[in-house]
């Protein structure tokens, strides 16, 4: 082999460990991307942490991209109204409704002049994230009603138990959906018409139960139901109850979050 064929093969190698590690090679895709987040911590970034400074730098980079975030309400017109999807829209996301949200990025979605949706565990407020044996604070009924009042936060579902929907039965879905409502309802906390499937999960292997798990939840009013998926949305969305969002991670470096955002994933294959 000469040095010259040796050259192109290392750069073809390089190329592809780029391409699968970074998607170096995929073109960035058009749609609607939907970032997931839970914890907001001044320190300790995890694969469920992102630190304030993080998130302050990727809000700002947003914003001076030209970024604008649209709520799930708006959502929903847009798609009844058969409207075009505005240049750079975005929608972020929270799960599990961790007293940090408002403590930590509450004011920094506020300075960069964000609107976010957060996903309760409803049986979990005031408590801990005890499904995962942890001790991170949820915030309270009143704290998330207060919170529901805020015009640019919206309060969606994340299931009343925190169990994955992939293991229950359709009573068993029937029921956690149901006792989300009544339970918000009882407390005054008004709440769109979202769930945001706990660990992602779904039926999505039994397509029986999936076709019952649908009418379910439009009879029990649901507009979207959103996964995980990393992938951005093609538009218009066709399929409302599995919304595909982007896990956004702090151990992630800042190009793999702008490689996220642009293309749903860094790793090709992840």
């Amino acid at each position: 082999m000469t040095i010259i064929e040796l050259v192109v093969v290392s750069l073809l190698l390089i190329l592809c460990i780029l391409t699968i590690q970074y998607s170096f090679l995929v073109p960035p895709k058009k749609g609607l991307p939907v970032l997931m987040y839970h914890k907001i911590l001044e320190n300790g970034p995890d694969g469920l942490t992102v630190t304030t400074d993080q998130f302050d730098y990727q809000l700002m980079y947003l914003r001076e991209r030209g970024y604008q975030t649209i709520s799930l309400k708006t959502l929903k017109n847009m798609l009844k109204e058969d409207a075009p999807l505005p240049k750079k829209a975005i929608i972020i996301t929270f799960d599990d409704a961790y007293v940090n949200f408002r403590r930590q990025a509450l004011p920094l979605l506020k300075k960069h002049q964000f609107t976010a949706t957060v996903f309760v565990p409803v049986a979990f407020m005031g408590k801990t994230n005890m499904w995962d044996k942890g001790n991170d604070a949820i915030m309270t009924a009143e704290e998330i009603r207060q919170l529901a009042l805020n015009d640019d936060i919206e309060i969606g579902l994340h299931s009343f138990l925190h169990k994955s929907y992939g293991d229950l039965s359709l009573s068993d879905m029937e029921e956690d959906l149901n006792n989300c409502r009544e339970t918000l309802d009882f407390y005054g906390i008004p709440f769109t018409r979202a769930l945001a499937y706990p660990y992602g999960g779904y039926p999505k292997k039994d397509p029986v139960l999936k076709g019952q798990m649908i009418k379910m939840f439009q009879h029990f009013g649901l507009d979207f139901a959103l996964r995980i998926g990393n992938d951005i949305n093609p538009w218009p969305i066709r399929q409302p109850f599995e919304i595909k969002r982007i896990d956004i991670r702090g151990t992630d470096s800042f190009y793999i979050f702008k490689t996220k955002l642009k293309k749903g994933r860094a790793k090709l294959f992840a």
